[in-house]
């Protein structure tokens, strides 16, 4: 998973080859800990890779606590940057190289002096020459403090040694986890010890959340302590000895919400303070009692020597001899980062809180996990985890089963006991499949059948079970795939940029596959047969007149044009992160029929040498993308299509251009151990390619001798003599002794141990394991059938006019077989909702040559008596041979000559594109090309101009409204979030993002002047209505910045919610602001935050009726609330759709337009009925609204 814009680097499996003798072998591995380096994956690999985002700190194997220094820039998970020279926090929380800003709770920042008058932005220097880390232990010197961590399974230990001071300051920014925070509370027990708690989440921006607890003690008492809130410290004791309070109370001070707290030391004697500190998900007893259950004694050493014994414990079940050192360091790191997470999540005595909100228990000697980053860890990691350690993947399915009976779906991307949906397809059903086939067969595999069928069949279907969580279900638009046996492409979920349809439905189909081997193996053959014959889907969208898989419209039609054309998005529609030359692989279960559809093992063999022209491409490419998930299988499609020496020689390359013992050593985000635990395979020279089958592709090992001690009595030997980037070929292989061609093995023909002998050399061998039945075997249900396909197309030229009424204007309806190597004949048929528009001839027939095209002239003619409005001709065409053709358009402006029609202009992020909406008619106009990322949208007060902020381009385009086309663009600063507009109409201001600025724009010039500093991540900007006030909703700083307009400078800085987004005004100056990582609104008036109104759900959007009465909330849940401001209550939710993201009033305050970004459309909501109107569709992921006069 990846959240980053990219650029391809170039790369070759020519160039792995590398010269020189063998390199010397490396001696036993006895302390595989020693060989762990874990600043890995702490920098940047370049454009394409970014951050890998992994962290440095000391953390158990699959541990609770993840200890560990976070740096300036905090990048997201790992929160460390090898690029930063400053820490601004130990915190207790890490997720490694999740992609998005999560975790980071609970940091402490030791430092000597006073208290830093603004604590919250305090960090210490550090150099990495005062560095060490390893497995379970971090040590650094922060300014003047040598700070040293390591873990047990639920707490952190750390030694701090100050300089003889009375100030030895001890901070605890409770309120500063990663993704913004709330509800933070600190509070000291006696002199010794401190507790509290914090509430966050929201990956991804979902509507996830949780709470965590914190206790800590100390090896000596503090001398004074106080908390701090809004910027700024307060002193509540100073003291020599404080006395301690009745045990059946636990606050002595700084009770309440808090930004943090601090504790001062004196270390003028005694340089060293000592601290263990818990932390749990069910309450702060229960992180008391994690605390006292592992309680280490403040044997700091012990507890270092205990957690490296543990990782060496795990570590130690493959031991890999010969390879160079930086292999060895490379090796032992990806299989460290493999085994980082899931993360533990019950306490010590078994208690957890469940994904319905209710406290449980698991059974003694077991233990519930969390943090499972599915779409990324089913293909290569849970599969490593089943085979070292069954009984630990064994109570991982059964946490997935418990999430699962709890919200009523098998769980996604789940943090804590919050599900985020993030990423497509159903995860789960890989994760519970393949952990059973490789050994784990400790979870009730009968009942994982029944709620994987559950979720398969049943979600988001009518009378399917209430969503999870109030808003989660399991398989978004499984109704289409269900009916279609294909996800029509007509919607982003999954937080997808783009459409997702085609990824979506591989992911379904491979999902069903799962299901199949799972009952298959615990004897549910009627389930087992259905689910293999509907994994077979995929086949429903490759298109034979290409050669891909494609996505297909709710017609059944493929998109016309080429293939591999890319859009200037994160992907290409269709597909989530990647494209069609991506994504065309990923059909591990048959793999057999894929390579038949392509035309033959020697046609699969040729696209797959073009596709790896690249090895590191990025989304928009048709290469490889090393460095996301749904490639890591693609390198090991060579042995399915007889050319084994190239699935060792591309896997090779991968491993040596792209891996290594560095900050940057990992092609993308690390994805909670997904890219490593690819590696700790690849270099076995093994991988398992399918799920939910026990079986391993070949490839060949870079080690000399590797030796797997797996669980339930397993051993795995593989030898390889002389191994090495010098000898990437397989020359032979003997399986138990016997001599074998066969490019794959199936463990579960294979009880005991296994012997793999594999002679290798510098040199292809051409000849082995390439027959038919030497390649991987595919699972199929009989032949599939390929939907018929062409590449003819329709399209009309103009597809844009503009009538008065009475008049009429011919369009042209051309069928165009251009890119067609074979005769196409096309029947097209014209049809329009509106009857003020009449077209002929209705309908044509066309045969067209190959490389030809035909026009047929088409009058479109309009009603003298016709209503003004947006109106559109729809063509819809099918050739000969049954393939459907995509709709065109023409899309009719009816207006007299200066007429101006009632509009809602939409922002469409994915397509840089604003589509206005005729209010009247419900229909979508020809939609307005502008810059990139468009995001807010205002409409001046006369109605004449619309000003556009785009985020990627960092301008402000200006649409006139006569005639929808772009008069001006006005460069502002860095990310423009939102426009706001005075009541005067003379000025524009814009919300700049990324440099934390907002910048006013005069209309009558179209010229942007000085940008004002606020807070920081600017969003959503809203004007009092007598335009004097200016208010900012600051994501990142959890404030909003009142800006006077008049001397145009920030007069108040109001602390607010965690993630402030949305603004609203009203007449009296009151200003509200939605907080959606606090699913709440702050109403703030002359004496700052009056009142706080929660509504059980993150807000994004918020808009303020006209009268000042009702404030339209579009919430996570699904709908907007409404709230009365004049109680601040919070009415029922008006259901809208999935994805609500922006709300505008029309100015007579009877309509609200709602739009949805998930759906990719508007709908009005009547006010005075709250009366859901139809949806109009526009465009991609669209996220802004405003409306004319």
């Amino acid at each position: 998973m990846s959240r980053r814009r990219l650029g391809p680097v170039a790369g070759t499996v020519l160039a792995m080859l590398l010269a020189g003798a063998p390199a010397v072998a490396a001696p036993v591995v006895t302390d595989p800990a020693g060989l762990v380096d874990p600043f890995v994956g702490t920098g940047s690999g370049g454009a394409v890779v970014g951050d890998v985002d992994t962290f440095p700190g000391a953390s158990m194997p699959f541990g609770m606590t993840q200890f560990s220094p976070d740096t300036t820039s905090r990048p997201a998970g790992g929160g460390y940057s090898s690029a930063d020279s400053q820490i601004t926090g130990l915190s207790l929380t890490h997720l490694s190289g999740a992609g998005c800003a999560v975790a980071g709770d609970i940091p402490f920042l030791p430092l000597v002096g006073a208290v830093p008058g603004s604590p919250d932005g305090a960090s210490e220097p550090f150099s990495h020459a005062t560095e060490q880390a390893s497995p379970g232990s971090y040590a650094v010197t922060l300014g003047q403090v040598r700070t040293e961590l390591t873990a047990t399974d639920r707490t952190g230990l750390a030694r701090l040694t100050y300089p003889p001071t009375a100030q030895a300051q001890l901070l605890v920014k409770v309120a500063n986890s990663q993704n913004g925070s709330a509800n933070a509370t600190f509070h000291t027990i006696g002199d010794r010890q401190i507790a509290g708690s914090v509430s966050s989440g929201h990956f991804c921006g979902q509507p996830n959340s949780y709470t965590v607890y914190f206790a800590a003690k100390f090896d000596r008492a503090f001398t004074s302590s106080g908390t701090w809130g809004g910027g700024t410290a307060n002193a509540v004791s100073a003291h020599a000895r404080q006395v301690p309070v009745p045990k059946q109370s636990h606050t002595t001070q700084g009770s309440g919400v808090v930004a943090g707290g601090y504790l001062t030391f004196d270390t003028t004697a005694k340089p060293v303070v000592g601290m263990q500190v818990a932390i749990s998900y069910v309450s702060e007893d229960g992180a008391r009692a994690n605390l006292k259950a592992e309680d280490a004694g403040f044997a700091f050493d012990r507890a270092a020597k205990a957690a490296r014994s543990a990782w060496n414990g795990q570590l130690g079940k493959i031991q890999a001899h010969g390879g160079t050192p930086a292999e060895q360091r490379t090796f032992y790191t990806a299989l460290y980062h493999s085994l980082l997470h899931p993360s533990l999540f019950s306490d010590a005595d078994g208690r957890y809180p469940g994904f319905d909100g209710k406290p449980h228990t698991v059974p003694r000697g077991h233990a519930q996990y969390t943090d499972f980053s599915g779409w990324d860890i089913y293909r290569s990691q849970i599969p490593l985890i089943a085979l070292l350690d069954p009984a630990q993947a064994g109570d991982m399915a059964t946490s997935l089963l418990n999430a699962g009976d709890q919200m009523g779906w098998l769980p996604k991307w789940p943090v804590a006991n919050g599900e985020s949906g993030v990423m497509n397809g159903d995860p789960a059903d890989a994760i519970l499949a393949g952990a059973w086939a490789f050994g784990a067969h400790g979870f009730d595999a009968r009942h994982a059948v029944d709620e994987m069928v559950h979720g398969a069949r049943d979600s988001g279907t009518q009378g399917g079970g209430a969503p999870g969580q109030g808003w989660y279900v399991e398989r978004p638009s499984n109704a289409g795939y269900l009916a279609n046996g294909y996800v029509p492409n007509t919607q982003a979920d999954s937080i997808s940029p783009v459409p997702n349809g085609a990824s979506e439905t591989l992911e379904y189909a491979l999902g069903d596959f799962a299901v199949s081997r799972l009952a298959g193996a615990v004897g549910r053959n009627d389930i087992a047969g259905a689910f293999t014959k509907s994994s077979q889907n995929w086949a429903n969208l490759f298109d034979t007149a290409t050669g891909y898989i494609r996505p297909r419209d709710g017609d059944g039609a493929f998109p016309p044009g080429d293939p591999l054309a890319m859009g200037g998005g994160f992907g290409q529609t269709g597909f989530q992160e990647g494209n069609a030359a991506q994504y065309t692989w990923m059909v591990p279960q048959n793999l057999a029929a894929l390579i038949g559809g392509m035309g033959g093992r020697d046609a699969a063999r040729a696209r797959l040498d073009q596709f790896f022209g690249q090895l590191n491409a990025g989304p928009n490419r048709p290469n490889e993308w090393a460095g996301n998930e749904p490639n890591l299988d693609t390198p090991w499609a060579y042995d399915s299509v007889g050319a084994p020496w190239q699935t060792q020689s591309t896997v090779r390359a991968i491993m040596a251009q792209l891996y290594g013992p560095t900050p940057g050593g990992e092609p993308g985000n690390d994805d909670l151990g997904a890219l490593s635990s690819w590696y700790v395979w690849a270099a076995m020279g093994i991988y398992p390619q399918t799920p939910g089958v026990p079986m391993l592709v070949l490839g060949t090992p870079l080690f000399d001798h590797v030796t797997v001690t797996a669980g339930n009595g397993r051993r795995i030997e593989i030898t390889a003599p002389g191994a090495g980037d010098a000898k990437p070929y397989v020359q032979s292989l003997r399986v138990d002794g016997r001599p074998s061609t066969h490019t794959w093995l199936m463990l579960a023909d294979h009880p005991g141990v296994t012997a793999l002998d594999f002679t290798v050399g510098a040199q292809p061998n051409r000849s082995w394991g390439t027959g038919a039945s030497d390649a991987p075997p595919s699972f199929g249900a009989g032949p599939v059938t390929f939907p018929p396909t062409t590449r003819a197309q329709v399209r009309t030229d103009p597809a844009q006019i503009r009538l008065a009424p009475g008049a009429n204007a011919t369009v042209n309806v051309l069928v165009d077989n251009s890119l067609g190597s074979q005769p196409a004949t096309v029947t097209w048929t014209a049809s329009s909702p509106n009857s003020g528009i009449t077209f002929g001839p209705p309908t044509g027939t066309a045969t067209v040559a190959a490389g030809a095209s035909t026009a047929t002239p088409l009058t479109v003619s309009a009603s003298p008596q016709a209503t003004a409005g947006f109106y559109s001709v729809s063509i819809a065409a099918k050739a000969s041979n049954g393939a459907m053709i995509a709709k065109s358009q023409i899309l009719v402006t009816l207006a007299s000559p200066g007429q101006t029609i009632p509009t809602a202009y939409v922002s469409n992020y994915s397509d840089n594109t604003v589509t206005p909406v005729d209010r009247a008619n419900g229909t979508a106009g020809p939609v307005i090309p502008v810059g990139s990322g468009p995001d807010g949208v205002v409409v001046t007060p006369n109605g004449a101009e619309v000003y556009v902020a785009n985020n990627n381009s960092n301008n402000v385009s200006v649409i006139s409204t006569a005639d929808n086309t772009v008069i001006a663009t006005i460069p502002v600063g860095s990310v423009a979030a939102d426009p706001a507009v005075t009541p005067d109409g003379t000025t524009v201001w814009v919300s700049n993002y990324g440099d934390g600025t907002v910048q006013p724009i005069d209309v009558a010039t179209h010229t942007a002047g000085v940008p004002i500093k606020v807070g920081a991540n600017p969003e959503r900007l809203a004007i009092s209505p007598d335009g004097k006030d200016l208010w900012v909703a600051n994501q990142g700083s959890g404030t909003a910045s009142e800006i006077d307009t008049a001397s145009r400078a920030v007069v108040r800085q109001v602390a607010v919610g965690a993630q402030p987004f949305g603004v609203a005004v009203s007449a009296g100056g009151t200003a509200y602001i939605g907080n959606a990582g606090g699913n709440s609104v702050s109403v703030i008036d002359g004496s700052g935050v009056t009142a706080t109104i929660a509504l059980g759900s993150s807000p994004a959007g918020i808009s303020l009726s006209p009268d000042g009465s009702r404030l339209y909330v579009t919430a996570a849940s699904g709908g907007v609330l409404p709230v009365n401001t004049a109680t601040n209550t919070v009415g029922p939710l008006i259901a809208t759709g999935a994805s609500p993201y922006a709300a505008a009033f029309t100015t007579d305050g009877a309509t609200a337009w709602i739009v949805d970004s998930g759906s990719n459309d508007v709908r009005p909501i009547t006010v005075a009925t709250g009366a859901v109107g139809p949806a109009v569709t526009v465009g991609t992921v669209p996220d802004g609204i405003a409306l004319t006069p």
